[in-house]
């Protein structure tokens, strides 16, 4: 397995330059029978529980495929990206539903405030799917700090991705169909690392295996 440091531009560029940003992402989950990601779609938004009063943050947005729903629901949503382009995109895909509580701008995970200043929104929910796998371990960690001092108790963060519940050496022959490049940009941790680093913040952790490569984890502080 080929192992490299993680290059933001670089993770950046293959979003921006891609027609099909929802792939990427892990599939369309409004067809949750299609493959793994997408079935962990449906799985990470459900375990939201999304309400109307609820403000969510959606890192790693992409085009909005999750945040433009979820704002049908919400009373506030606020998307992130590292491809200026998925912004550009899910902006546009808001304005053609009229929709007027969305809100998406550049940012990382490293570099949460970026464009817009989180700590202004009152928010208690945060959704990372197929996204913080680019981020290595030590930085995950990090994030999650940050994610969780952003976030208004009670809140809850999911997390819907690629992890590790096998060693993946098993299962090479189902990289594509998890959306897995074998360590290119991609740095899918363990389970145990990512429910490690939540309780060590004081969470309350349930974690969903969907595939031997894939799951969620529901975060509750």
């Amino acid at each position: 397995m080929v192992m490299v440091k993680y290059d933001r531009e670089k993770v950046a560029k293959i979003f921006d330059e891609s027609d099909d940003v929802m792939n990427i992402r892990g599939g369309d989950d409004r067809q949750p029978g299609r493959n793994v990601p997408a079935i962990a779609g449906e799985i990470a938004v459900e375990r939201l529980e999304l309400i109307s009063e609820d403000v969510l943050l959606d890192i790693g947005t992409g085009t909005g495929d999750k945040a433009i729903p979820a704002a049908k629901i919400c009373r506030q949503v606020i998307g992130i990206d590292i491809s200026r382009d998925c912004i550009r995109r899910a902006r546009e895909a808001a304005a053609k539903e009229g929709l007027h509580n969305v809100v998406f701008g550049y940012g990382a995970f490293e570099e949460l405030l970026a464009e817009i200043d989180l700590f202004s929104y009152d928010i208690n929910k945060v959704l990372a799917f197929y996204s913080m796998h680019h981020l290595p371990d030590d930085m995950k960690k990090s994030c999650l700090r940050e994610l969780a001092g952003l976030l208004r108790r009670p809140g809850r963060i999911v997390i819907g991705d690629l992890m590790f519940f096998d060693d993946p050496e098993k299962h090479q022959d189902e990289f594509d169909d998890v959306h897995y490049d074998g360590g290119e940009v991609d740095f899918p941790s363990t389970v145990e690392y990512l429910k490690e680093c939540l309780i060590e913040l004081g969470a309350d952790v349930q974690v969903e295996r969907i595939h031997p490569l894939v799951g969620v984890i529901r975060a509750d502080f």
